[in-house]
């Protein structure tokens, strides 16, 4: 019941959010993959990023943003991906009229 009941609410919030989903490229070391969900709803956009390795499940969040206005900064192409030996870095960048309000950077590890 307990599971029912969250899947369905986090239908809904997609729903309601307006939510898309992104699989960003190039994907880094042994396969592993930065998949961002981006939400907008009324003035506040948010974003978190998850790391995707071989197995295709994603164990918790990366890290996450909160920009001005419902922008979508990985929508938008402002963003850069780059990835080391170790994993990767996701640096979000706002505009001037649309700022990053929280979060921005964060390291990506399948590890």
């Amino acid at each position: 019941m307990t599971a029912a009941l969250g899947t369905t609410w986090g239908a809904v919030d997609d729903l309601i959010s307006n939510v898309e989903y992104r699989v960003l490229r190039p994907a880094g070391p042994g396969g592993c993959t930065a998949v961002v969900r981006e939400t907008s709803f009324l003035v506040t956009g948010k974003g978190e990023v998850y790391a995707v390795g071989r197995t295709g499940l994603a164990l918790g969040e990366s890290g996450s943003w909160t920009v001005d206005d419902g922008y979508r900064p990985i929508d938008a192409g402002t963003y850069k991906l780059s990835w080391g030996r170790e994993g990767g870095h996701l640096r979000i960048s706002g505009t001037s009229t649309d700022p990053v309000l929280r979060g921005g950077s964060t390291d990506i590890d399948c590890g």
